[in-house]
């Protein structure tokens, strides 16, 4: 199998060649209907729960599980008064032949590890998959998880390419792929040449990786999928435009996630703190909701997506199940690590000249929490991973890395601490 050894020297027959021959399933998902008015403009009708939530478990540091009863119903996609609802069916009962499948992932941040474990996922299930990164092999960034982690995913059989998006069109031309994944784009200019070559390649589907970043804030959390948008948002226009585009179309929307192969800071923030016997600055109450999700359980969402016609047109928040309060990832990680935490909240509205909460604290301020319904609903998915347990995993990690024994300046914390004096 032909592996590429840098981004200039992608050719058309390392894009082909596959551990699979092409697919002769005569499966084909209905047309992409343009999907409901959410992505552009505001809904007309708030997609709620229709029964009380019920607490369904107590994890030290969590937040119950805000599932509906199971007499309640939720919307399967977005829901605005002026438009009528699609039928989807609740899930695919054959099993999805193997499919030829193109992940274009990120080279930076954290998104770059739901590709890998997606690329993993895909493989295990036996489709054929191109890994392609963005840039090139020799970018200092291959230095980093995941992608120091690529040799599982070739020993899966796995091929790996990189192209920035723009060159997929010469460099993989001639390829065919049954489906497509965006794991990198943001907006209209990285997503639509990506987009372009997937109408090329003669993909019948498209897995475009947004973000729940984008929804406005709300009194009344979780997000649901259709809950109102920041329509001015990048990834709303993409996903605007992708539904109007002539494949297979379904959006997913992570939020913060943890796991093996993650390279930006989630975790480690709290790890460096309490490891070193310091406070853990906290804005506001603490009490605000958000949700931490494991890289595998958003692939795992995704793989169950690939060649599914019950994911048509659809929405996913790609989070898992269960929510976290700030001071709650505090306990965590202190348990974790094996340490009393001590935590310290303010106001954020009050920091002193110079600091700003969005660098003093990796999670936003305010309730930030998407469920999962849909995926829950319509792709017979549930998350395996337990985000107690994970952290400790990451701590190991942590440790390991020599990360703990490093010198760290807190400049932010300190000034934070001064003007609560």
């Amino acid at each position: 199998m032909a592996v590429a050894t840098s981004g200039t020297s992608l050719s058309c027959t390392q894009f082909n060649a596959t551990r699979h021959p092409r697919s002769t399933s005569k499966w084909s998902p209905p047309p992409s209907p343009l999907l409901p008015a959410f992505a552009f403009a505001r809904p007309q009708a708030r997609v709620r729960f229709a029964a009380p939530l019920v607490a369904t478990h107590a994890s030290p540091g969590c937040v119950p599980n805000l599932a509906p009863r199971s007499d309640s119903t939720v919307s399967s996609d977005t829901i605005t008064r002026n438009r009528p609802q699609r039928a989807i069916p609740a899930v695919i009962s054959a099993a999805v032949a193997p499919q030829k499948v193109l992940i274009v992932n990120t080279n930076g941040g954290g998104h770059a590890n739901i590709g890998f474990w997606l690329a993993k996922t895909l493989a295990a299930q036996g489709h054929s998959v191109t890994l392609n990164t963005i840039g090139s092999k020799d970018d200092k960034k291959m230095q980093k998880p995941p992608f120091t982690y690529f040799n599982e995913l070739t020993s899966a059989g796995v091929q790996t390419v990189w192209a920035d998006p723009g060159e997929l069109a010469t460099k993989a031309a001639g390829a065919q792929f049954d489906v497509v994944v965006d794991n990198n784009g943001k907006d209209l200019d990285s997503v639509g040449p990506v987009a372009t070559f997937a109408k090329q390649c003669g993909a019948k589907q498209f897995l475009f990786v947004s973000s729940a970043g984008m929804y406005k804030p709300t009194p009344t959390p979780p997000h649901l999928e259709g809950d109102a948008v920041k329509e001015s948002a990048g990834h709303a226009q993409v996903e605007a435009k992708l539904a109007t585009m002539p494949f297979s179309f379904a959006s997913f929307r992570p939020q913060y996630f943890t796991g093996y192969g993650n390279n930006k800071d989630c975790e480690e923030y709290f790890f460096d703190r309490l490891v070193r016997g310091r406070p853990v600055l906290v804005p506001g109450s603490g009490d605000q909701l958000s949700v931490v999700a494991h890289a595998e359980d958003v692939a795992t969402m995704m793989a169950a997506a690939v060649g599914n016609p019950a994911a048509n047109g659809v929405i996913f928040n790609a989070v898992t199940n269960k929510a976290v309060t700030l001071n709650g990832m505090v306990q965590l990680c202190a348990a974790a690590a094996g340490v009393e935490p001590k935590i310290v909240n303010y106001d954020p509205k009050k920091l002193p000249e110079g600091v700003e909460v969005k660098k003093a604290f990796p999670f936003r301020p305010i309730h930030f929490y998407s469920y999962p319904a849909n995926a829950l609903k319509l792709l017979d998915w549930q998350p395996k991973h337990d985000l107690a347990a994970d952290l400790k995993e990451r701590f190991e990690f942590y440790k390991a890395s020599g990360r703990a024994n490093k010198d760290m300046s807190f400049e932010l914390d300190d000034k934070i601490l001064a003007s609560l004096r």
